[in-house]
């Protein structure tokens, strides 16, 4: 039982007693869309998975490794072939009613790991809900948040912003690292927005101030958006390692953090 981590292997007993040892459900959330012409539709469910599995893997008697979510919010990504589409509030809610479900049988720490950056606000919604509406407590990690910014420093050639916002320098390189058989670098090519700006920019080492997506088409000639010429292997497993080492962290800390009790002060 205790080397178990994956939550669809369990019998129902076994669940009951994950529960009992207070395991906290890991919840990898990503989507199916476009990636340019070098990188498959799943990078997003790929990466939030893989991390996610290292990183259960390694501490199965304080986790269980929920199935991946495969779809979500990205219609500015339609007007490239492959993409699935989720509306918000579909998928908002469906997030909601796995949370509400795990806390239903017990389960009292959820964290949702995050592989699309259009996710974030609708993830943000979610775990809000599950908390608010049930007994647990549930939060939500986008991965590349985890990525040290001295590694990025260090790492990092493409320019800033934009170099790593989409199929991008850090895509790649964690892709070329995780399934580098899906990789095509033959076909990637430095893709940046043509209009530059101190506010409406995108770059997953610093989101821009501004909140604002538009269809992707609109900038973006490939359905890249960044330089993934400057990706490598060796890049995305240092990336890759350091994620995972920082996401046993942020699970250890949920499991121990006391639920205190509400205080009514009406």
């Amino acid at each position: 039982m205790s080397e178990k981590y994956r939550y669809e292997e369990f019998t129902w007993p076994e669940i009951r007693e994950a529960v009992a040892q207070n395991r906290v459900c890991v919840l990898p959330v990503g989507t199916v869309e476009q990636h340019g012409p070098h990188l498959p539709l799943v990078t997003d469910v790929l990466t939030a998975t893989e991390m996610s599995r290292a990183a259960v893997q390694q501490i199965p008697e304080e986790a269980v490794l929920m199935p991946s979510v495969y779809y979500a919010f990205n219609e500015h990504h339609l007007d490239f072939p492959g993409t699935i589409a989720v509306e918000g509030n579909t998928f908002i809610n469906y997030i909601t009613d796995i949370g509400k479900s795990l806390a239903h049988h017990g389960f009292r720490k959820i964290l949702l790991v995050n592989g699309h950056g259009s996710n974030v606000p609708f993830l943000d919604i979610a775990a809000r809900n599950i908390t608010n509406h049930s007994e647990a407590v549930c939060a939500m990690v986008p991965w590349w948040s985890l990525v040290p910014k001295a590694l990025l420093n260090e790492l990092r050639e493409s320019e800033f912003p934009g170099g790593m916002a989409h199929g991008c320098e850090l895509e790649t390189s964690v892709l070329l690292h995780l399934c580098g058989h899906l990789v095509q670098m033959d076909k990637a090519e430095k893709d940046m927005p043509v209009q530059k700006s101190e506010f409406f920019y995108w770059d997953l080492q610093a989101p821009s101030p501004v909140f604002f997506q538009e269809f992707f088409s609109r900038y973006s000639r490939t359905g890249t958006s960044g330089d993934p010429t400057k990706a490598t292997a060796e890049k995305g497993r240092r990336f890759v390692e350091a994620v995972v080492e920082r996401l046993i962290r942020v699970i250890r800390e949920l499991r121990a953090r006391e639920i205190e009790p509400r205080v009514d002060h009406h």
